[in-house]
């Protein structure tokens, strides 16, 4: 099992690498390694490190692990493996949040508030979807899971439909559809900042309830058995998986498949067990979307394609798959 945490986090700090050296211009490994040192006497390729580059890896990698862990918490609250805030409708709960905060309230907010004021947004948005959906497992986790998921994809289909309307309005709408197809390429310093303070709270409560979610995935029977209330469960730790995905909502735009690959990946390698599957799951996370990252601006540069083009690609095959295989 050590040997596989050595792997793990040996993929993150190479997908890490690759994406400080991937983009519009080249950066060698040795380039990238002197700016972050202090060696490089480039003051481009140090400008292009420290002010461009470094910002949007941090803050992928975040992303990465705060929708991956929030994927783990679903599929597990839910009993379904294609379970995740992007098909469950909370993602798209959490956009719409940023996108009344956009249209109505940034105009007039000082800079250094943008930040948390779009993540209370979103996380109000994605709380208020996730409350319309989690009120059709009245009849209990187990028994209503796939109701559950169709409910979040409809609903999710709905409130984007309002978020793009909305969000149509403003003037730069090159620039808005970037972001509604997920954008790291404006990150800040501040943006990282506030999204680990989050990631670091809930992954750790996620960590800390890692019990009660293997406890869950048994069924309902067996969490009464076991001393764990479903119906709390799913509130208390629901809450919790919306707020990690609101916060990476808000600072990237929408981004799907994530959530539902990574958990998939970490079950394989590591088990199924919550003490070991959330750390891993945020491991991988972030290592994959940085990567996912990295070849959106190698394959289309300047611009880049958006980043949900690169995750979609990589996640529609597992979705496919995953469906397959309960049909069969």
């Amino acid at each position: 099992m050590s040997g596989r945490w050595i792997m793990a986090a040996l993929f993150v700090v190479l997908a890490t690498g690759a994406a400080l050296c991937m983009g519009p211009a080249d950066l060698s490994p040795g380039d990238v390694w002197g700016a972050l040192t202090g060696d490089e006497a480039d003051s481009v390729k140090h400008t292009i490190v420290h002010r461009v580059r470094l910002p949007q890896v941090l803050l992928g990698l975040l992303v990465g692990a705060a929708l991956s862990v929030s994927g783990v918490l679903f599929q597990a609250l839910l009993r379904n493996d294609l379970a995740e805030p992007y098909l469950l409708g909370v993602g798209p709960g959490a956009l719409l949040g940023v996108t009344i905060a956009a249209v109505f309230f940034a105009g007039s907010a000082d800079a250094s508030t943008v930040p948390l004021l779009r993540g209370v947004f979103a996380f109000l948005g994605a709380i208020g979807v996730a409350a319309i959906i989690f009120s059709f497992a009245r009849k209990g986790v187990r028994r209503t899971s796939v109701s559950v998921l169709l409910a979040g994809i409809a609903i999710g289909a709905f409130v984007h439909a309002i978020a793009t309307g909305m969000l149509h309005t403003l003037d730069d709408w090159p620039r808005v559809v970037r972001w509604l197809l997920g954008d790291l390429s404006l990150a800040e310093y501040q943006q990282v900042a506030v999204l680990g303070a989050v990631l670091a709270v809930g992954g750790l409560a996620a960590w800390a309830w890692a019990r009660d979610l293997d406890v869950l995935t048994l069924g309902e029977e067996a969490a009464w058995f076991g001393g764990v209330e479903p119906r709390r469960s799913l509130w208390l730790l629901g809450g919790l998986a919306c707020l990690l995905a609101a916060a990476a909502v808000a600072q990237c735009g929408l981004v799907g498949f994530i959530g539902l690959v990574v958990p998939h990946i970490g079950r394989r390698l590591f088990g199924p067990g919550h003490r070991t599957l959330i750390p891993a799951a945020a491991l991988l996370g972030a290592g994959l979307l940085v990567l996912a990252d990295g070849l959106s601006r190698e394959l289309h540069p300047p611009q880049g394609f958006p980043l949900a083009v690169v995750t979609a690609a990589l996640g529609a095959p597992m979705l496919a798959w995953l469906v397959h295989r309960k049909a069969g």
